[in-house]
């Protein structure tokens, strides 16, 4: 296979973002997609924020599968919001609008847009932006003029639509598995919403209501059925080492509850066995970095997660004495976050006391109808996170065979 050399201004045209104020976001609209959506290939709308749809905004409406560069983020020590670093849109964000911080790049009319994808991720294109990096020790920034100047090499165009389709039949298997997971969580909030908040349970017809509340539900104080253990702090040189255990952190938490996989950091300092996570235990976000009281009262499930986990002073672990999955979906689809989120306060960043919520109320059902639930739901949460980690390993096998297709290592 035949490569040539090119630099990527001479390949492409671009468009930046727009610096769209914070203060005019809503709860609906159109989708926002800033650098703290970004995941490692692509883009999340679990913590999206959006606009009311404004012709002045048009070109910067995005389509599915433009190829976008983050010019400010982190240096090399946070790889999960590295300067550099590349993504597509998702179908999910197909017509959302650019922030700013961003620039979308369109290949030439001879260069495939998948494979310059790929060849972007396989490049050391990341390192280059790192290395020619500027700014202070918390956040690096990169010009478009040094994004421009890169060169790579690349293959004739019949060979970019090989290595594409090569390619692209893993992210499809990711896709395909995202669509399931997106599927299962929408059927347990119904199954949850049906059960407890439009009170249609197995067998409500027979059961007696006073003031629209099941006679035989209770009302408890949260700490007759939780207790929580607070998380660890640490400083800065303690984090993002090579060595040490899993630190899952306020990143890990999605808006409004759900985990966010990307998010974990690694620490090699001390911590307490009452610190430590495992697979289906809970986890309750107790700060918010704004005053949005997105993460703050919202929980989520800990997964599967390859070696020793332990958690940040951000997050409480949840001991519990129902089902943790009744929990996390009483918590997330129950509104009981939001009410719980109401209890923290801060002038720029809130703060949740969790002792706090120990003495809350609580709408309880009956131990058979909680027991009941979790049998029903249970199941959905280990398939999510079965398919969670066969794209995991999907990735890992698409990032190992991809320096070789772009290095001429292996025949397409």
């Amino acid at each position: 296979m035949e490569t040539k050399e090119v630099k990527l201004g001479d390949i492409v045209k671009y468009n930046k973002g727009y610096a769209f104020k914070s203060s005019e976001y809503t709860d609906e609209g159109v989708m926002v997609v800033r650098v703290t959506d970004f995941t490692l290939d692509s883009i999340s709308d679990a913590d999206a924020v959006y606009l009311a749809p404004d012709d002045r905004y048009d070109k910067f409406i995005l389509k599915t599968n433009d190829i976008l560069i983050q010019t400010v983020g982190s240096w090399a020590n946070n790889p999960n919001s590295i300067v550099g670093k590349v993504v597509r849109v998702p179908k999910q964000c197909d017509s959302a609008y650019l922030n700013q911080n961003i620039v979308r790049i369109i290949p030439n009319n001879d260069f495939d847009n998948t494979y310059l994808f790929y060849a972007l991720k396989a490049n050391q294109f990341s390192t280059y932006c790192v290395l020619r990096g500027q700014g202070a020790a918390n956040q690096a920034s990169i010009t478009l003029d040094t994004i421009f100047r890169f060169k790579f090499k690349v293959h004739n165009f019949a060979e970019q639509k090989r290595i594409a389709d090569i390619l692209s039949t893993y992210d499809n298997l990711i896709e395909n598995n995202n669509k399931r997971i997106r599927l299962l969580e929408q059927m347990a909030e119904n199954l949850y919403k049906e059960w407890f908040v439009r009170f249609r349970f197995p067998g409500y017809e027979n059961e007696h209501f006073i003031e629209d509340i099941p006679l035989s539900w209770s009302y408890v104080q949260l700490g007759d059925i939780a207790s929580f253990d607070r998380g660890i702090s640490y400083s800065s040189d303690e984090i993002n080492c090579d060595d040490g255990v899993n630190l899952i952190n306020l990143k890990n938490i999605q808006s409004y509850g759900g985990f966010r996989r990307d998010g974990t950091k690694r620490y090699n300092g001390k911590y307490k066995d009452s610190q430590i996570v495992v697979a289906g235990e809970l986890i309750l976000g107790v700060t918010d970095m704004t005053q949005d009281r997105r993460t703050v009262g919202s929980v989520a499930l800990i997964p599967p997660i390859s070696g020793k986990s332990v958690i940040s002073a951000d997050l409480v672990k949840v001991n519990l004495k129902v089902p943790n999955v009744f929990f996390y979906c009483m918590c997330r689809y129950g509104f009981y976050s939001k009410y719980f989120s109401q209890f923290a306060n801060g002038a720029n960043v809130l703060h949740l006391k969790p002792n706090v919520l120990l003495n809350k109320k609580i709408l309880l059902p009956t131990v058979e109808l909680i027991e009941a639930f979790a049998k029903n739901v249970q199941p959905m949460i280990d398939i999510v996170d079965n398919l969670n980690c066969q794209n995991d390993l999907l990735t890992k096998q698409r990032d190992m065979l991809l320096p070789r297709l772009m290095s001429e290592k292996l025949e397409v």
